[in-house]
């Protein structure tokens, strides 16, 4: 079982840059076992990009359709797994506005950094969130390999 201090050892070991922004597609059933589970481990992003800016994916397409048309920032759960779900409620977090494809973020910068979001015609369009992401440096392919290790 991993604890909160394993899991900080494992970012720091993995040199990710604390003052920039760092994305995050989480899996808890990846991750394995941790004590204090998912909110412990949003803890650790939390706490360890304390200077920068955290993003999570809170995608909203599983329920956002012709007949449930509506999407409310504040109300409509994340379809992408228990820690986006539980991040976007969490205090300082600003989500997107974009009805299918919304993140969270949290830290340096957040409401800029998604603000926008939802005047884009298609979830990846130009001045999208994941468009932001294509002009930054990519991260280490290694990330998720050594995250779990």
């Amino acid at each position: 079982m991993y604890t909160k201090e394993d899991l900080l050892k494992q970012l720091e070991d993995m040199k990710i840059d604390k003052k920039e922004t760092l994305p995050v597609h989480s899996s808890m059933k990846s991750i394995g076992q941790v004590d204090g589970g998912a909110d412990t481990v949003l803890d650790v992003f939390s706490q360890y990009m304390k200077d920068g800016l955290l993003v999570l994916p809170t995608h909203t397409w599983a329920y956002i359709n012709k007949n449930n048309p509506r999407f409310y920032v504040d109300k409509s759960p994340s379809c992408v797994g228990i820690l986006t779900e539980l991040f976007r409620k969490r205090p300082g977090v600003v989500r997107s506005l974009h009805p299918t494809h919304s993140v969270a973020a949290l830290g340096k910068d957040a409401k800029e950094f998604v603000a926008g979001d939802e005047k884009c015609d298609t979830p990846c369009g130009r001045n999208s969130v994941p468009d932001l992401f294509s002009d930054n440096e990519p991260l280490d392919p290694e990330f998720e390999k050594a995250f779990l290790k």
